[in-house]
């Protein structure tokens, strides 16, 4: 009775590793969809402070 791991066998090893690559790709498309989110959030951010701007100088004039 040892408490080391086993090595599985090439075929398990093998669906393993595919589906641990499948999941860093999936992880990776993610992370670039989230990066879309965050830059449209900050267009949208400057954008309003942009208005908020345009609309103080029309007060001033």
């Amino acid at each position: 009775m040892t408490n080391q791991p086993r090595i599985p066998n090439p075929e398990t090893r093998a669906r393993l590793l595919s589906s641990l690559r499948q999941t860093r790709l999936e992880l990776e498309e993610f992370g670039l969809q989230l990066e879309e989110v965050i830059a449209g959030l900050e267009k949208q951010i400057r954008e309003q402070k942009l208005r908020r701007i345009e609309k103080a100088k029309q007060k001033l004039k």
